[in-house]
């Protein structure tokens, strides 16, 4: 696939999780006004949400097989399409019956999208799961716009559906653009490959790490749905904000995942920290934010904690479990996919009716279920931990981790070491100097053999360093050159 076909298909497939990441908000930020459309109490229409993650669940893993044995395009057309469906359906109907039905179609359309989408950022860019991270990021813009739109529109008293209107449009505008686009040829190995998901012997690590990603599937989706679907009514019903105020709490954590995206990608994509312990201290992190966004008066502070939770519980976390389960099990990316967000599809079901009955105690005690939640993400990646160790066993790739970020940290030295090199470069063309100096190599030589300790590898590091000031005589030889010229 070449450069601009690579970033054609891309930027359609993120602006796709732009329009998922409205799609998973825009009926909890509309629940009062559609209260009110379908004559239904809040905690009917906390049900009908539940209806996304019934359509998620009946599709996933089905859809999952389908990606990855007649191919990734269909797949997500076919999710475009139910979406779109969702959208303008939902600004036409006042019979809660027929939206709970298109919140299934919804559903079916994520599990679409995510049977599609993933494995094609896997194939396109070598499986490197960096870039599956960034479709969190489409998705958290989505998610940071929409309530600053929504709360704007209702203090103008704009028609609600507006919102459902636009977005329907711009996925319409982007099913024509991705019509014309190529996806990713998937290599011949996988085709031919057995697709059955245990083609091997699985050992007792291995068959825990199955049930806590199945389980990190549900409850990482799970703090995210609950979160977005009661910081607004929490922010006014307990912390006493404007309808404004209050719908700005979702747009911090949303500007929260951004960052939180931007930073995991980096740390992934230069192999910083290990995902598993970058999957532990995110999690650590998310509940002692929310202990302070649930029990806190203080609207300042959750203001603040609130976009802090949105870079350590929605930076793209759930995206790293993903991708520590398709490197499990790398000849059936597609099935993975399902399996994982199957569980997350439950969690779509399920939280909005449990949440839903708190909600009658209290707003404070729907929210706070998000903490309970959370705590069991951390204790299983707790263990997590552990049982990856025991499945990485191996010496060599521990200390080829170690080398590799070793590695990049040389690197930094030696950019930064050449930046010099070019400046004293530069001042020996104005002084008409030479570039070879044999005392200041002995000197650096000298220094070097002092400093030492392991003296059996001396003439190992004396070879390096020799290596390095050759390299920076020549670069100093062509500038040089190019000044004279």
């Amino acid at each position: 696939m070449d450069r601009s076909n690579k970033v054609k298909l891309s930027l359609i497939l993120y602006l796709n999780y732009f329009v998922h990441g409205i799609g998973l908000i825009i009926l909890t930020q509309n629940m009062k006004t559609l209260s009110g459309e379908w004559g239904t109490p809040l905690a009917v229409v906390s049900f009908a949400i539940s209806g996304m993650g019934i359509g998620k669940l009946i599709a996933y893993y089905a859809l999952g097989s389908l990606s990855d044995r007649y191919g990734r395009k269909a797949l997500v057309v076919f999710g475009m399409g139910m979406y779109v469906i969702f959208f303008f359906g939902i600004t036409l109907t006042h019979d809660f019956h027929i939206a709970y039905l298109l919140t299934i179609l919804a559903g079916m359309a994520n599990s679409a999208l995510d049977s599609g989408t993933y494995p094609t950022f896997l194939e396109m860019n070598g499986n490197n799961g960096a870039y599956t991270i960034l479709i969190k990021a489409a998705m958290s813009l989505g998610e940071f716009v929409l309530p600053i739109y929504i709360g704007l529109n209702e203090n103008l008293g704009g028609w609600y559906g507006m919102s459902f209107v636009i977005t329907g449009a711009i996925l319409l505008i982007n099913l024509i653009l991705i019509s014309r686009t190529k996806f990713p040829q998937r290599p011949k190995t996988e085709k031919q490959i057995s697709r059955r998901l245990f083609s091997e012997r699985l050992t007792a690590p291995k068959i825990g790490m199955l049930i806590i990603l199945s389980i990190y599937g549900y409850t990482s989706m799970a703090v995210m749905i609950l979160f977005t679907q009661w910081i607004t009514l929490y922010g006014i019903d307990f912390l006493g904000m404007n309808n404004l105020q209050a719908h700005f709490l979702l747009s911090l954590y949303s500007m929260g995942s951004i960052i939180g995206v931007l930073l995991i990608f980096s740390i992934l994509q230069r192999g910083l920290i290990r995902d598993i312990r970058l999957i532990v201290g995110l999690n650590g992190l998310s509940v002692l934010n929310l202990l302070v966004i649930c029990f806190s008066t203080n609207p300042l502070l959750v203001s603040i904690t609130s976009f802090l939770f949105g870079v350590t519980a929605a930076g793209g976390v759930m995206q790293v479990g993903l991708n520590i389960f398709s490197a499990m099990f790398p000849h059936a990316k597609g099935r993975v996919t399902g399996i994982y967000f199957s569980f997350g599809s439950i969690a779509l079901f399920t939280v909005p009716i449990i949440t839903g009955m708190l909600s009658k105690i209290s707003t404070a005690a729907a929210l706070r279920f998000d903490l309970v939640i959370a705590l069991i993400s951390l204790v299983i990646w707790v263990i997590g931990h552990r049982l990856m160790d025991s499945i990485e066993s191996s010496d060599l790739d521990r200390e080829r981790r170690q080398i590799n970020l070793i590695d990049f940290f040389i690197l930094k030295l030696l950019q930064w070491r050449f930046k010099h090199v070019r400046a004293i470069g530069l001042k020996k063309v104005q002084q008409n100097g030479t570039i070879f100096d044999s005392k200041r190599e002995k000197e650096i030589l000298d220094k070097i053999e002092q400093k030492i300790r392991d003296k059996e590898n001396s003439r190992y590091y004396q070879s390096i360093f020799e290596s390095i000031m050759t390299s920076s005589k020549n670069y100093q030889s062509e500038i040089q050159e190019k000044g004279r010229v």
